[in-house]
């Protein structure tokens, strides 16, 4: 059978957004929401002080830096060579370790973390269920693994909204997306909830469970979830919240966080 053809990567799309990433998710706008909803499902889950977390496609560091300043330690690993300049001006001190590489090519000492994440990262690799399974080998045993990715499903149901029936079912049959920005092209695998725990099971993880966020995304349409969001920022992510808990509306979130342990090892 005839392989796919590799992705192009990633990269050149992040390098022309990265002077303005970090104000994307400052100011108030859906991005900011699901941004908060991420790190509030995840951030809860970061043993209370020195852990060792690893941040694949950590990004400009954002999410590292709240990290440090609680006390734990990031390894990132980013490949964006824009992306980390604006990371290396943040000075993030001796508690960060950077790996300049692409994340197929990261190599980490086996069961070292406590948590690795891979938020909006995971569906530009070659490879996903790969990268599940290193993620889940890189987690010490009891700790955890999150990733969250952009909805297949949300991106049907707009693309039907839309009336675009042709690109909806070539997308539908490919499972292949983009991501443009500033005339750069990023493709994507495009993963539902139920791709995604199957990958996580098949990486060895457990208690497996996901979250919708941004669920009005697919419910309101995108005119009016970002108008709801500028309106009243407070009640929208309260209204995620909400949403969120409720995992068969996983789908239909913008994206899909999906989180698993590792099992604590059987004593002999």
């Amino acid at each position: 059978m005839e392989r796919p053809p590799r992705f192009s990567g990633s990269t050149n799309v992040y390098n022309s957004i990265a002077e303005e990433y970090d104000a994307w998710f400052d100011r108030p706008g859906f991005r900011n929401v699901y941004d908060t909803l991420a790190w509030e499902h995840v951030s809860r889950l970061v043993p209370p002080s020195r852990a060792l977390i690893i941040d694949v496609g950590c990004g400009t560091g954002r999410w590292a830096a709240k990290w440090i300043e609680a006390g734990h330690r990031v390894i990132g690993i980013e490949e964006a060579p824009a992306m980390i300049e604006v990371l290396r001006r943040k000075n993030l001190g001796a508690r960060f370790e950077l790996l300049r590489c692409r994340m197929e090519d990261a190599v980490l000492e086996t069961a070292c973390a406590d948590l690795v994440v891979a938020m909006g990262s995971v569906h530009y690799a070659q490879d996903p269920a790969c990268m599940i399974k290193k993620f889940g080998s890189w987690t010490r045993p009891g700790g955890l693994v999150c990733v969250y990715v952009d909805s297949f499903v949300a991106l049907i149901l707009e693309l039907l909204r839309c009336h675009n029936l042709v690109e909806a079912f070539e997308r539908m049959d490919s499972r292949r997306g983009f991501w443009k920005q500033h005339g750069q092209e990023a493709e994507m695998h495009l993963l539902d909830r139920q791709a995604l725990e199957r990958l996580f099971a098949q990486a060895g993880l457990v208690e497996v469970r996901s979250y919708g966020l941004l669920v009005t995304a697919s419910a309101w349409g995108r005119e009016a979830y970002t108008r709801a969001a500028a309106e009243d920022q407070a009640a929208f992510l309260e209204l995620e919240r909400r949403l969120s808990a409720f995992p068969v509306l996983a789908d239909v979130g913008k994206h899909v966080l999906v989180i698993g342990r590792r099992p604590n090892e059987q004593p002999a």
